[in-house]
C-alpha cells in the first residue's frame, strides 16, 4: 500500500452561488495549491443541490491531518458544520491499471 492518502469530504453550503463566491473560491484554490503535502484536489458539486465536495490526494497522513484540522476550522468559521469525510489508503497497483493520477 501507498503512504499517499485520499481525503474525501462532503458538505452542505446553504448560501447563494454568486460571482463573488466563485472568485473567493478561486483564491482559495490558489492558496490550497501552495499547501504542503497536497498533490491535487478535485472540487465537486451535485448539480441542483447544495451539496459540495472535494477529493484530495496527500503525500502522507501527517500532511493530511494538519490540513484537515485547519480546513475544518475554516469551514466551521463560515457556518459549515454538516461535514462528512473519509480518509482512504490507496490500492496503487489496481489504481494504476485504471490510470489513476497517483
Amino acid at each position: 500500500m501507498s503512504t499517499k492518502k485520499i481525503w474525501d469530504i462532503h458538505l452542505k453550503y446553504d448560501g447563494v452561488i454568486t460571482d463573488e463566491f466563485m472568485e473567493a473560491n478561486k483564491k482559495l484554490a490558489e492558496s490550497i495549491a501552495e499547501e504542503p503535502g497536497i498533490i491535487w484536489k478535485i472540487w465537486t458539486i451535485e448539480e441542483g443541490t447544495n451539496h459540495f465536495g472535494s477529493t484530495y490526494l496527500f503525500t502522507n497522513l501527517e500532511y493530511l491531518e494538519k490540513y484537515r484540522e485547519m480546513h475544518i476550522k475554516r469551514l466551521n468559521k463560515i457556518g459549515i458544520t454538516d461535514i462528512k469525510e473519509h480518509i482512504f489508503d490507496i490500492l496503487e497497483e489496481l489504481s494504476q491499471i485504471n490510470n489513476a493520477p497517483i
